[in-house]
């Protein structure tokens, strides 16, 4: 047995030997075999596909933004070309209110690194507009005045009043300040004047007396004193070559002498306010007796003073006089509350003037001659904000059925004056629009357009002054006919007469003499100044406007030895500039009023005058 057992224990550890060799060879692995992957952590951390980096966004900008207030709402936004997809989200980018605003925008996309914009959005205060704050004058009546501002008040204003009120007779210095969010801190100023009965006669005539001055509405330089030469500055352009520079540079054209010519007829029509006026002290004093005689009733008054029959009537803040002779009857009246007076003057000749005004607006017709054969004539100004004015005129002349009729439009600005008006140069000639420029700052004329139709052919011509040319020195004209010129025209000392440059029946360029006016100031014995129109022509270059390009080469081809310098155009801008719209304003309004319009605002005199 015990042979047996060990026998038996030797094979057994045979078998285990084999077994072991077996399974070590059988789990071994091949060569060229694939690793096994290694064992998971079990920790999250295994490796991934790498990730693309997020853009950045460009090219996008949010800008800042200043604008004024004006009740609507305003916003800034970005600007540039976004991705597609991407999102934009604003904070406080959008506001109506002045103010200062700090505004935010967001972008976001896929795949961009979100970015974040600042800008300021700023609402300025705006200035308060129409808003007037007027001196007033009343009669002591022992009740309560008071002085307050008129115009359209924004809504949210709050207007506060200082000493704007009074009952007693005296002079209140009167104040009022407008505040609001979105508009600037405004402060007026006003006089209400609270006249006792012992001196309200002489206030009322005062206020009556002050009558409209027609040439408030051009600039200053256009007024007829600054516009004035002190001796005729006329040349004879027929007695030798003058320099081009001493030609006078304030002429008047035939347009604008239309204007000048209801001006100073106003002015003197107007004068005749003064034959009141200088009796007024006395006027005053006899109605100041009447009113202290019945205090309780003077609102209507009728009397003589001074060799005028007068008649005073007055209608709360309203105020009227009639005051008339053998040789003139004036009509006047004052709105106090609006400042708005009117007028009428007539004078035994048949000479009539009407008018009414205010601080930016007249009107005034005028009649001169019988009604059946007569110039009437009314102009008209009103003046816009920031100081621009506007001005129309027409004109007849002649009888009520067969009458020479003249329009115009006028528009003024700090730098230039223009025209724009169909007085024609012949019968003959149809005007579709003739246009003036004049310098604001100097008076000085600066040139003119012309648009006209010459029996069955169109033209649009350009006017230069000669000493607005290079290359133009000296002139001398001739009266002798030059093919369609009137007059033969020399230039820069030469013998050779300056030769055009034609095109059919039409010129491309000439030198022509043109109708002007010159104002003259003089002086009488009695040392008082007045203000003449003088007459005469002066030569000027005219340039067919289709042609303007070609005109250097033209002339100098046309005209060899007379040029050292190359003859150059000044700017046509300030003619051409404005040319179509005022000739579209002219052709609108120059039918609006008839000569049965200004008749009958004139009207006849009141009955008062026929009475007494």
């Amino acid at each position: 047995m015990k042979k047996s057992s060990k026998l038996l224990r030797v094979v057994l550890c045979a078998l285990l030997a084999l077994c072991v060799g077996f399974c070590l060879f059988a789990c071994t692995p091949e060569e060229n075999a694939d690793p096994a992957p290694p064992p998971s952590s079990g920790d999250g951390n295994e490796p991934t596909t790498p990730t693309p980096p997020l853009k950045e966004f460009t090219g996008i900008a949010f800008e800042s933004k200043t604008v004024d207030y004006d009740g609507s709402e305003h916003s800034i936004v970005v600007s540039g070309t976004l991705p597609d997809g991407a999102k934009v989200d604003y904070e406080n980018n959008a506001a109506t209110n002045a103010g200062e605003y700090s505004a935010k925008a967001v972008l976001s996309c896929d795949n961009y690194v979100n970015k974040t914009l600042s800008a300021t959005l700023k609402i300025n205060k705006a200035e308060f507009t129409g808003i007037t704050f007027t001196d007033k004058t009343v009669v002591w009546t022992g009740g309560t005045h008071s002085v307050t501002v008129q115009g359209e008040i924004p809504s949210g204003t709050d207007v506060k009043y200082d000493n704007n009120t009074g009952k007693d007779a005296g002079e209140y210095e009167a104040t009022v300040t407008l505040t609001n969010p979105n508009y600037k801190t405004l402060i007026l100023h006003a006089k209400l004047k609270i006249n006792s009965l012992t001196n309200v006669a002489k206030g009322i005539i005062d206020s009556l007396l002050n009558k409209p001055d027609p040439w408030n509405f051009l600039p200053e330089a256009l007024a007829k004193e600054n516009m004035a030469y002190s001796s005729d500055p006329s040349l004879d352009f027929g007695a030798g070559f003058i320099s081009v520079k001493n030609i006078p540079d304030k002429p008047i054209g035939k347009q604008m002498n239309v204007l000048y010519e209801g001006l100073f007829d106003a002015e003197n029509m107007l004068g005749y306010v003064d034959t009141v006026y200088a009796v007024g002290n006395t006027i005053a004093e006899v109605y100041q007796t009447y009113i202290n005689r019945n205090p309780d009733d003077y609102s209507s008054f009728i009397g003589s003073a001074a060799g005028f029959k007068v008649k005073i009537t007055l209608d709360g803040a309203n105020s009227k006089i009639l005051a008339g002779n053998s040789t003139v009857s004036v009509e006047l009246s004052y709105d106090g509350n609006s400042g708005k007076r009117t007028g009428r003057i007539q004078i035994t000749s048949g000479a009539a003037l009407k008018y009414e005004s205010d601080d930016d607006y007249l009107k005034f017709a005028i009649r001169v001659g019988v009604k059946n054969v007569a110039n009437i004539k009314q102009i008209e100004f009103v003046r816009n904000d920031g100081g621009t004015v506007a001005g129309y005129m027409r004109e007849f002349t002649g009888t009520e059925t067969k009458n020479l009729k003249t329009s115009a439009v006028i528009a003024s600005n700090s730098k230039y004056t223009v025209i724009m008006s169909d007085k024609r140069e012949s019968d003959d000639l149809k005007i579709n629009g003739y246009e003036e420029v004049y310098s604001s700052e100097t008076g000085k004329f600066i040139g003119s357009e012309v648009a006209e139709t010459v029996k069955i052919n169109d033209f649009d011509t350009l006017w230069f002054n000669l000493y607005d040319v290079v290359g133009f020195d000296t002139v001398k004209v001739v009266d002798e006919q030059n093919d369609l010129n009137a007059d033969t025209v020399y230039l820069n000392g030469s013998g050779s007469a300056l030769v055009t440059q034609k095109h059919l029946f039409s010129r491309d360029y000439d030198v022509e003499m043109k109708d002007v006016w010159y104002i003259v100031k003089t002086v009488d014995n009695d040392g008082k100044t007045k203000y003449e129109k003088v007459k005469t022509t002066v030569p000027m270059l005219f340039v067919q406007k289709k042609y303007v390009e070609d005109f250097t080469s033209e002339i100098t081809g046309k005209n060899d030895g007379i040029f050292t310098r190359n003859p150059v155009l000044p700017s046509a801008t300030p003619m051409t500039a404005n040319f179509k719209s005022m000739q579209n304003l002219f052709e609108t309004v120059k039918n609006e009023v008839t000569r049965e319009d200004i008749e009958n605002y004139i009207s006849e005199a009141d009955a008062f005058f026929a009475k007494n």
